[in-house]
């Protein structure tokens, strides 16, 4: 029985830096010769325990080879025994990205949406393209007759970035109706979430004023704007208009 480290300290250092690249090859050597000294007296059908934790044995597979080059190199392609260095393990698994609150507002109008209206899912994240756009334009959904973008204020400081969102939304439902080819909508309207109304009252004016403004554009180009903690309720409302 040969025990061979295919890959060079040097080389496991280029691959994770110097200190880690030397700890997996000290690790390996341990291992390497832990094996050997096993196998030196017992045979292959014997199972050999790793002397380190993070090392995890495979199938053992048998091979003929007419040299050392050629055993070592199906070894290398069929061995499935591997490890694991201590700080791979100890490192977290990357986090799932979050929704921002305006994706996760829609994303949950969508599902209570669909759970009632299967045959309105379609209708949502729909791109057209309008002229002069030079882009496509998405929409949170359109139909013949309908369209709405969604946005969300999670609290009063982003008040001022969300109306400037808020505002590009309605300039994009507005070119809809007027320059878009394919649809028509006789409804378009804007469809944001607000915290519940128990919030203090220096935030309740904050509120109040920046859905006046909203209201008060929309009214300029003949659009709705509605507000709504619940995505539910903003469900209930969208089937509502389209039926």
């Amino acid at each position: 029985m040969i025990a061979a480290k295919l890959i060079q300290a040097e080389k496991l250092k280029k691959m994770y830096g110097d200190q880690l690249g030397a700890g997996i090859a000290d690790a390996l050597n341990i291992c390497i010769k832990s094996a050997e000294l096993f196998y030196s007296n017992k045979p292959l059908s014997m199972e050999w325990e790793p002397p380190l934790e993070g090392f995890y044995l495979g199938k053992v597979n048998s091979s003929l080879a007419d040299n050392i080059e050629e055993g070592l190199h199906r070894a290398a392609m069929y061995c499935s025994s591997f490890s694991f260095s201590t700080e791979a393990i100890k490192t977290p698994s990357p986090k799932k990205t979050e929704l921002s609150a305006p994706e996760s507002w829609r994303k949950n109008i969508y599902e209570a949406v669909a759970r009632q209206r299967a045959d309105f899912a379609g209708f949502f994240d729909r791109a057209i393209a309008i002229r002069g756009s030079g882009v496509p334009i998405t929409f949170g959904f359109l139909s013949d007759t309908y369209a709405a973008q969604f946005d969300a204020v999670p609290d009063s400081s982003r008040i001022q970035q969300a109306l400037v969102r808020a505002q590009s939304k309605l300039w994009q439902l507005d070119r809809l109706r007027d320059e878009a080819t394919l649809f028509k909508p006789e409804l378009c309207e804007l469809l944001i979430q607000i915290p519940s109304p128990s919030i203090s009252d220096p935030e309740g004016s904050a509120f109040k004023d920046f859905i006046e403004e909203l209201r008060y554009e929309a009214s300029r180009r003949a659009l709705d704007v509605y507000t709504s903690e619940s995505p539910v309720e903003a469900a209930h409302h969208v089937i509502a208009r389209v039926a």
